[in-house]
Parts: C-alpha cells; sequence; structure tokens
C-alpha cells in the first residue's frame, strides 16, 4: 500500500509539470519570442561586415561616407561612427582621414584576430571574456550611461530573462551573448564590443551545451540584475564585482 501510494504522489507530480510546461519543455519553443534589441551599432557593423564579407563591396572599393551611410542605415552619426571603428578595428576596412574609407586589401587584423580565436582554447576565451566585462563595467558605472544606454541595458537583461522560457539553448545563448554586447556598447568601448563578440561567437557551441544549467541558475540571473542595478547606481566597485562574478559562473565546466 505504502509503495501504491508513492506511486500515485509521483504520477501527480509529473501530470503537474506538464501542465506547467510543454512536455519537451527545452526543445519546444513559445508562441511568442523575445524581440532582438541589439544596440545600432553592432546592426550597423554587421551589415556592413556583412557587403565586404559576401563580395558585395571589393578589396581597395571606397565606402560611402559616414554620413551618407548613416542616412541609409537612420541612425545617428555617434552610433554610425561606433559602427565604423568595431570593422576598423577588425581590419576589414581603412580610414584614410580627409580621403575616405576603403575596403581593406589585406584584412590581417581580422585574420589574425579570427585565426586566434580558434586557437585559444575555453579558459582562455572565458578569460578575456571576464576581463572585458569587469572592464565595461567599471567603465560604465564610472560615467554613467545615458538614458538610452540604460533603457536598452534594461531591455537586454529582461530578453536574457524572457528567452529562459523559451526553451531553446540557441535564444538563451543569443540573449545573453547580446545583452553582454549591449553593457561593452554602454561603456562606450567599440573595441571591447568587437573582442566581446568575437569571443562569444568562439565559444558559442560551449554556451549552447550548457544553455539549460545556465538559463536555470537563480543566483546567475540575480547577478546579472545586480550588475544592471550597480552601473545604474554608479557603483564602479559593486558593478566589477557582479560582472567578475557572472564571468566566473558562466565559465564553469559543463554539466
Amino acid at each position: 500500500m505504502a509503495r501504491r501510494g508513492r506511486g500515485r504522489k509521483r504520477q501527480a507530480w509529473v501530470a503537474i509539470r506538464r501542465r506547467e510546461w510543454p512536455v519537451n519543455w527545452w526543445g519546444q519553443p513559445a508562441d511568442l519570442q523575445p524581440v532582438s534589441r541589439r544596440p545600432l551599432a553592432m546592426q550597423a557593423a554587421d551589415q556592413l561586415r556583412r557587403r565586404i564579407t559576401l563580395g558585395d563591396l571589393k578589396p581597395g572599393q571606397r565606402i560611402e561616407s559616414a554620413r551618407k551611410l548613416s542616412r541609409e542605415l537612420r541612425i545617428s552619426m555617434p552610433v554610425m561612427r561606433e559602427a565604423i571603428s568595431a570593422i576598423a578595428y577588425l581590419g576589414l576596412i581603412e580610414v584614410r582621414h580627409g580621403v575616405g574609407m576603403f575596403v581593406a586589401r589585406r584584412p590581417r587584423a581580422a585574420r589574425a584576430v579570427r585565426a586566434a580565436a580558434r586557437r585559444a582554447d575555453r579558459a582562455e576565451l572565458h578569460a578575456l571574456r571576464e576581463t572585458l566585462a569587469a572592464e565595461a563595467a567599471s567603465r560604465a558605472a564610472t560615467h554613467r550611461p545615458g538614458v538610452e544606454r540604460m533603457l536598452d541595458l534594461h531591455l537586454m537583461l529582461g530578453e536574457r530573462s524572457l528567452s529562459v522560457h523559451t526553451g531553446s539553448p540557441d535564444r538563451f545563448t543569443r540573449a545573453d551573448l547580446d545583452f553582454h554586447g549591449t553593457l561593452a556598447a554602454a561603456a562606450g568601448i567599440p573595441l571591447h564590443a568587437a573582442l566581446e563578440r568575437m569571443a562569444g561567437t568562439a565559444l558559442w557551441t560551449d554556451l549552447t551545451g550548457r544553455a539549460r544549467r545556465l538559463a536555470l541558475d537563480s543566483d546567475l540571473t540575480r547577478l546579472h540584475r545586480e550588475l544592471v542595478e550597480a552601473i545604474e547606481a554608479g557603483a564602479p566597485e559593486a558593478a566589477v564585482a557582479a560582472a567578475r562574478a557572472v564571468s566566473t559562473a558562466e565559465a564553469a565546466g559543463p554539466d
């Protein structure tokens, strides 16, 4: 009788779980998905990088002026300059002051960074992300991002939380990486934003493989929230501590 009672209790628990989540919770996304809120500078840089990578813009070809590009993309000049700085650092374009912008003939910097990412092991890439996150958190908390930047951070924090309920490792990982990219952009460091994006891309398989554990880690969710709150409060030390704690948790070994 005792065994039969335990069996009924177990079945009742399973039934409750089925009503609350899909049968295959992590494999079935919800009907409504988070809306992408990636920083405008990153979106603009991606479009230019894609045109170069696909061959629409040839090596040595002159690129339209920043002002014309900003009008075409419907973004402000500061945002356009941030995007240009990011892809110029990667070596995809050459900016000749007083002359114009040109597609690089030999994008050695881009190749070098990609090669370094391929050779770097998992620990090195996570260590790089921790350094970038701590510096970005310190700078953002010290200089206090504007209202728009803080809104972006809060929105991306919300996107990360919403992505947990989609049941998709890819969607959660993208939302988490977008949050960290937004943080680097809020610090006003295009170079850090570019490096964070590259390191995150190199770690994509590692992060998606552990996405379920990371998504359901309530302490990690709390640390993300504390990081944003410390930046908004202008508390650099607290922001750095939260950023390092987040990086340590995300770098933890496989399940």
